[in-house]
This record gives structure tokens, C-alpha cells and sequence, in this order.
């Protein structure tokens, strides 16, 4: 009797465990009404990410608007294992369809263009259909929290990071910013980020309209690395002190890949900062009178006087000025 209860007992626990795998593994479409609709046509073909097909455990599935329309099935298929096939039911020719994968649980979206057409078979095992997945963009913070990027997607903005706008520069290099609002960042918009304590975070394609507007934002952006000739343009970053801001790139500088920058910005700062309290305007002799009193120092911090330095001719390049940098 003892023994019975025993190996009801794992039975249940097995079960159990078996159930709360499924769930987690268990992809999110739900199932398809097929008693909806009268027609039905069919896919046969594979997922690439890249270069790579992926193999049988990603789900596709197929949608019209926000309906679903079909979904694969294992195929069995020795010879072409990781081949898939989708029944799709619609109504009538012509509705625009789009995919969704679920894979290593994410879901990828792509829109191919794709139209509801009645008993027809698209792609076949010796001349497949291929559905190509936009790769994840993955954005990791240059500091404290902060990040730049223009995908070359629509993408949902991930939890936990707020976008904002850069929209100008003031003449002492202080940068105003907007938060901006909504869900969906469009393609080729490019944007700031404020990721708080994430070291890193993934965007994912997705097929619904953008709803997040950039305008009035003097951010520029690229979807690929582009190499840019010194002081023109400024990126992301922190100074040599630890200011975070926008600071002028190297001659020959390489900026990477779905980031932002920045290229209208006044003349005479020598980088943009979010601090009101730091300014970053080169500040010209001839427009400051300097009085032995003022607080003068050269880039060593060592304290200089400034009266009897201008005379003397003994300034050159950078100095520091009641906290204002200043060309000599």
C-alpha cells in the first residue's frame, strides 16, 4: 500500500514538473480558430538569423493584423530536419500577413511583404521559403546609465530605460534634453538613453507603426560603424575629469554602429555637458577682463596670476578662469 502511494506521489510530481516546463517553454501565439475562416494556403521553408537557420524549437507564427492566422508544425522531416510548415487560413486575397518567432524565449517580429492568397503553396523543400529575422541590437551604457542608438527596426524600448531627445547646445555647452513618450522606437530614429543600473539591453524588431516622436531633436544617427575626421562630430562619453556629455571625436575615429551623435553644435565649446553647473565654452582673452584678483589657474592646476601673465605673454593654449576654460 505504502509503495502504491509512493509511485502516485511521482507520478504527480512528474506530471507536475512536466506542466510548469510546458509552461515555461510554451510559446505565446495560443492557437489558431481555423473555423473562422474559409481558405487556407501554406508556407514550407526555414528562419535565418543572418546566416544561421534556425533549428526546429523556434515557432513561427503568422498574423494578420493582430489575428493569428497559422502556425508551424514539426515536420519530422529526416532529410530536411529543421524545414518547417505553416497553414495559413484567411478570408481573401491580398491581406498583408507578417511573422512572428518565437525563439531562445524572445519573440522576433518581420514584416516580408507577405499577401493572403487561396491554396496557393509558397516555397517547397528543394526551393524553401526563408524567413529572415532582423539580428537584436544589443546597447551597452558608455556611462553611468547613459547610451545612444538608431536601430535599423522598429523596436519596443525595453523596461526599465527611458529615451530621450538632445534638442540644442547653449553657448557654454550645456545641453537641453526631453523625455519623450511612448512604446515602439521607429527605425533610423536616433535617440538617448538613460538604462539606470543596467549594464546592458536587447532591442528586438517589431512590425507595429513606431509611436515615439523625435522631433525638434538635434541628434544624428548611423546603422553602420563610420569613421569621422577629428572635431567633427561629438559622441557620448565622459571627459578626461569624469563629466559625462557629448565630446569631440579624434581624427580617424571609428563610431560604432546604431549610435548617435551629434554634428550642429556651436564652434567655441569644447564639448557638451548635462550639467548647468559645468560649463564647457572656450572663452577668448579679449573678451574677459581679467583682474589680478580673478582666480586663474593653468591646465595643471597650479594657480597662476592673471594680470601679470597677460602682460608677461607667459598664457598659451587652455586655461581655467573663475571656472570658465579660456584660449590664449
Amino acid at each position: 500500500m505504502k509503495y502504491k502511494k509512493f509511485l502516485s506521489l511521482l507520478a504527480f510530481l512528474f506530471v507536475g514538473n512536466a506542466c510548469l516546463w510546458a509552461d515555461v517553454e510554451a510559446d505565446p501565439f495560443g492557437e489558431v480558430d481555423h473555423t473562422k475562416y474559409p481558405n487556407t494556403m501554406t508556407i514550407t521553408g526555414y528562419v535565418r538569423l543572418g546566416d544561421v537557420v534556425l533549428d526546429s524549437t523556434a515557432v513561427v507564427a503568422v498574423y494578420q493584423g493582430d489575428e493569428l492566422r497559422g502556425k508551424n508544425t514539426p515536420t519530422n522531416n529526416k532529410k530536411y530536419p529543421n524545414i518547417l510548415m505553416l497553414t495559413i487560413h484567411g478570408e481573401t486575397k491580398g491581406q498583408p500577413l507578417h511573422f512572428k518567432v518565437f525563439t531562445s524565449g524572445r519573440v522576433i517580429e518581420v514584416d516580408q511583404g507577405l499577401t493572403f492568397s487561396s491554396d496557393v503553396r509558397t516555397g517547397k523543400a528543394t526551393e524553401p521559403y526563408y524567413i529572415d529575422l532582423p539580428e537584436p541590437v544589443v546597447t551597452t551604457p558608455v556611462t553611468e546609465g547613459w547610451a545612444t542608438t538608431c536601430l535599423p527596426f522598429n523596436a519596443e524600448v525595453p523596461e526599465g530605460v527611458t529615451v530621450w531627445i538632445v534638442t540644442g547646445i547653449d553657448e557654454n555647452g550645456v545641453l537641453t534634453k526631453e523625455q519623450l513618450k511612448g512604446n515602439i522606437l521607429p527605425a533610423n530614429t536616433p535617440v538617448l538613453l538613460q538604462g539606470g543600473d543596467l549594464e546592458s539591453y536587447e532591442w528586438l524588431s517589431r512590425v507595429a507603426d513606431g509611436d515615439i516622436d523625435t522631433t525638434g531633436s538635434i541628434l544624428k544617427g548611423i546603422t553602420e560603424d563610420t569613421t569621422f575626421t577629428e572635431g567633427e562630430v561629438l559622441v557620448l562619453g565622459e571627459s578626461e575629469d569624469g563629466i559625462v556629455g557629448f565630446w569631440p571625436v579624434d581624427d580617424g575615429t571609428v563610431v560604432p554602429a546604431n549610435t548617435a551623435y551629434i554634428a550642429d553644435f556651436p564652434a567655441d565649446i569644447a564639448g557638451a555637458t548635462f550639467d548647468e553647473n559645468t560649463s564647457t565654452a572656450i572663452h577668448s582673452f579679449d573678451h574677459l577682463n581679467i583682474s589680478q584678483s580673478d582666480n586663474c589657474y593653468d591646465l595643471q592646476g597650479r594657480r597662476v596670476n592673471g594680470q601679470r601673465s597677460i602682460v608677461n605673454g607667459q598664457w598659451s593654449m587652455f586655461y581655467i578662469v573663475n571656472g570658465k576654460k579660456v584660449l590664449k
